[in-house]
């Protein structure tokens, strides 16, 4: 089962010029099993821990042995950096975020790794994209290429090889014959269980000790290294690299009268918004900016507010980065009398700085009085990335920038602020947050308990005022007790469940939780009794 996702090396013999970054045959085989069998000791009954940074090194050092590329770029030595940072941070706190950072960092600098030449993180994304694709197909092709080598060069193998391709056939129409004759007819079923009882017997127990899904599981660990270890030619033709301008060059001869009549439609639409906008903002400086606490009170102003807020900065920001882009995208450039329109653009994007501002201050008001979530932290990661877009378009009207110039900053800002997000424990610090600023009536505990495992120790040390909310909100007595015995059955399940694990899953956020439940007694609660 395995074998099938093997590749071997043929260049020599086959129709297809595949480049392969491995140069031994049997050395790479040998190392493609033997990262199989770390990524089923590794992770196979195992979550994600130490040991998916401990086999993303393996595999980012044995695609480098094997290429032999090095580091030599500032994008392959900023990704890396960044693989290594998150993986670390998953490490500490095993939040999904740092999963996911540390993931999509591996995978931009595998991409990159497989085309030096790559500076845009959409690019790295895009060639391991293709070069997965391939391994699906080229994989099949190769072995179908192995059989015919090995059976030319060896008279038996051709015998058997031509023996193999008389009788297949035949074989499994008789084997379907068998089957269907077996449950046609209970007696010669019967004599089929008694003569191959034994055969049967060892196929069951194969499939009970080794199931479906541990090779399907097998199966997919191959398909990844291969993926990561083999650069195929076809993956390259289908992503071929082109020289981009990043700087914007005049032309040779400009379009007056056109360009003319571009820039006062131009300036006409940019004024106009930028009047629009000037009452928005100075609503929200009146309302939000100077009467924070006097007039915004109520969960539902405050959650209409953020919301219809976001959805006004979303759009906004969009549309004004479109425009801009558009009318920027060339010729205007360089039109002469063009710094009205210039100068108008610079004031749409203070305009659309100012809003961000007008909605972090909503969204802090919020966080204030009504806690901490993950979607409050949601737009305040879309605020952070909104002003960075926002600061790329002044550069790029002021510097010239291409669109492709543009398109590589942005993805490389995103990428540090996605691996930036790794650094922190979100759901630690939601839980801590609210538990130590919010009033016992103010208390989401549903939404603390939906939290994350690592969050389990805070939500014990609080406890008392979890219980203090319940009994504020349940009034019948069973219901009530089963509420505040659900931490300690859910603490008591992730501790069995903790035990499950081997070393390989170790990470600190949980290996601390623990520690701290060590010594602790979860006794289950039961209601005082009242002297009557």
């Amino acid at each position: 089962m395995i074998i099938i996702f093997l590749p071997f090396n043929f260049e020599k013999q086959s129709t297809f010029k595949h480049s392969f970054i491995m140069n031994t045959p049997k050395f790479r085989f040998l190392a493609i099993f033997l990262l199989v069998a770390i990524f089923n000791y590794f992770f196979w009954q195992e979550k994600a821990g130490i040991n998916l940074l401990l086999f993303n090194s393996l595999l980012i050092l044995s695609q480098v042995y094997f290429s032999k590329k090095r580091f030599n770029t500032l994008p392959l030595k900023v990704s890396l950096t960044l693989t290594i940072v998150t993986g670390i941070m998953l490490v500490v706190h095993n939040s999904f975020i740092s999963f996911f950072a540390h993931f999509v960092s591996f995978i931009i600098l595998t991409g990159l790794l497989q085309r030096s030449q790559l500076i845009t993180v959409s690019g790295a994304l895009w060639q391991y994209g293709l070069n997965a694709l391939m391994t699906t197909f080229e994989q099949f092709i190769l072995i179908g290429e192995g059989i015919g080598y090995f059976t030319d060069k060896n008279k038996y193998l051709k015998k058997t090889h031509k023996a193999v391709n008389i009788l297949i056939i035949p074989i499994i129409i008789f084997s379907l014959f068998v089957v269907i004759f077996k449950f046609a007819n209970p007696i010669f079923g019967e004599i089929l269980d008694n003569s191959f009882s034994s055969f049967f017997l060892t196929l069951e127990s194969f499939f009970q000790d080794f199931s479906i899904q541990h090779l399907c599981f097998l199966g997919l660990g191959t398909f990844f290294i291969i993926s990561i270890l083999y650069n195929w030619d076809r993956a390259n033709l289908l992503h071929r690299l082109k020289p981009r301008e990043e700087i914007i060059h005049a032309p040779e001869n400009l379009n007056t009268p056109k360009l003319e009549t571009e820039y006062k439609t131009a300036l006409i639409l940019i004024c106009s918004v930028n009047v629009l906008l000037f009452i928005i903002n100075a609503i929200d400086v009146r309302y939000l900016w100077f009467n924070i606490n006097n007039d915004l009170k109520s969960a539902h102003e405050l959650s209409k507010l953020v919301h219809e807020g976001t959805y006004l900065l979303i759009l906004s920001i969009l549309l004004s980065i479109a425009i801009l882009l558009y009318y920027f995208r060339k010729d205007l450039n360089f039109f002469n009398g063009n710094r009205l329109l210039i100068v108008s653009s610079y004031v749409w994007i203070i305009q659309n700085g100012i809003l961000v501002i007008s909605v972090l201050l909503r969204n802090y008001e919020y966080i204030t009085n009504y806690g901490l979530t993950h979607k409050r932290i949601g737009v305040g990661v879309f605020l952070l990335l909104t002003s960075i877009g926002l600061v790329m378009m002044w550069l790029k009207i002021k510097n010239l920038y291409s669109f492709f110039a543009l398109f590589k900053q942005a993805g490389w800002a995103g990428y540090f602020v996605l691996a930036s997000l790794s650094v922190f424990d979100w759901d630690s610090m939601i839980a801590r947050y609210n538990l130590s600023t919010q009033n016992i009536a103010d208390i989401d505990y549903e939404y603390l308990y939906a939290l994350s495992d690592r969050t389990l120790p805070i939500l014990y040390g609080h406890k008392e005022k979890i219980n203090e909310r319940i009994k504020q909100i349940y009034s019948y007595e069973d219901l009530k007790i089963r509420q505040m015995n659900r931490l300690n059955a859910r603490v008591g399940t992730y501790l069995n469940r903790q035990k499950e694990y081997t070393w390989v899953s170790w990470d600190f956020s949980n290996s601390k939780a623990v520690e701290y439940f060590k010594d602790k007694k979860l006794d289950e609660y039961t209601p005082p009794v009242t002297q009557k």
